[in-house]
């Protein structure tokens, strides 16, 4: 029996590790969005300081842009902040799940030492009674 609890333990830690991985990999898609933002924002801050023929022509459509590109890179960073709370959650999950494992090998490893034991007590016994 405690074969087969170890085994569904053992899939749910590679479960839990996948979801981490998965959490992991969604809070670094999130920053890397949010970082991108933050680089269009800074060359829209730029292209609106700038000197030139150009400078005031699309004055209006960039500061619109910027403000946009501001917007979802604020979204962005908020979604980063919930997302590696996740991460957190599922770390710590995967982390109860490894515990978890490591309790129930301990306790199979002791099952079989024990009924390793009785079986070599019982060999005993019966080599005991045949000699008598």
């Amino acid at each position: 029996m405690q074969g087969k609890r170890l085994k569904a333990i053992e899939r749910m830690l590679s479960i839990q590790s996948r979801i981490r991985k998965l959490a992991e990999w969604r809070q670094k898609a999130i920053e890397l969005q949010a970082t991108a933002a933050r680089a269009e924002s800074r060359a829209l801050v730029a292209a609106l300081n700038g000197e030139g023929p150009t400078a005031g022509l699309f004055a209006d459509m960039t500061a619109r842009r910027l403000h946009r590109t501001e917007v979802s890179a604020a979204r962005f960073e908020a979604a980063a902040i919930v997302q590696a709370k996740q991460v957190l959650a599922e770390t710590g999950r995967e982390k109860r799940t490894a515990r978890l494992a490591d309790h129930v090998r301990k306790v199979k490893l002791r099952a079989d030492q024990d009924g390793a034991l009785v079986e070599i007590m019982d060999a005993r016994e019966g080599q005991r009674a045949a000699t008598l």
